[in-house]
């Protein structure tokens, strides 16, 4: 599974194994240094990262933009409802419904490329939850894959839910998600625990796939906390 293509994969992950089928013919092979990230490196970054959780970045600026980031590695629970039940789980179109799990890890916990890292072992700091719908078909993945012109930016729109493991904490996002070589910013619609009364923007990054083929990606936070008025 040495291509190129592979380094650009869309954060719906399981839909590239549809579109490799078509581009694999005429599309040159391009060796590729392969990252290994091991779990104790992982949980190294999860130690160090302990005493820095977004929560508490935002507890000591209430009265400004706080800024944080975080990894997520997509697993493979994803399931997909299609408009035209006779394409398969292996294709898409738009309207196609989806959902989708994934890991949250501190920044930088994850590389660029294709990397070996599992979402399911241990030493993640959070739990990712999206579902959306597809606005664009396998063709304007392979555009956007191959960097075509032409190519749509956006793939997709999900609402997003951030669930770290710090009593209750979680905040949920809306907007587009992005086809393969884009990035996209995405509404800030709130949170629970610390990141109650929460607004701002998030953007998305795709940094490769992980060791199912699905994606990991960076997430940039900006938000500031919304008091309410006393009458």
């Amino acid at each position: 599974m040495k291509k190129t293509m592979e380094l650009t994969r869309s954060l719906a992950g399981r839909v590239y194994n549809a579109a490799r089928v078509s581009w694999n013919g005429s599309r040159p092979r391009t060796k590729l240094a392969v990252v290994t990230v091991p779990l104790t490196t992982v949980a190294i970054s999860v130690f160090a990262a302990a005493l820095v959780f977004p929560s508490q970045v935002l507890a000591n600026n209430d009265d400004e933009i706080s800024t944080f980031t975080v990894d997520v590695s997509l697993t493979p629970v994803f399931k997909q409802n299609d408009v035209d039940p006779s394409e398969g789980q292996n294709a898409v179109s738009p309207g196609d419904t989806f959902f989708q799990e994934g890991t949250i890890y501190p920044a930088g916990t994850l590389p660029r490329g294709k990397a070996n890292n599992d979402p399911n072992a241990p030493g993640g700091i959070g739990k990712y939850l999206s579902r959306g719908v597809f606005t664009q078909g396998v063709e304007d993945f392979e555009k956007a894959a191959n960097g075509l012109p032409g190519a749509r930016p956006d793939e997709g729109f999900a609402t997003e839910i951030y669930s770290l493991h710090e009593g209750g904490t979680s905040i949920m996002t809306d907007g587009i998600w992005p086809n393969p070589t884009f990035s996209a910013r995405r509404v800030v619609l709130g949170g629970t625990g610390q990141f109650r009364d929460i607004v701002g923007e998030s953007k998305e990054e795709n940094l490769g796939e992980n060791v199912y083929g699905f994606c990991n990606f960076r997430v940039t936070f900006h938000v500031k906390r919304v008091k309410a008025e006393m009458h």
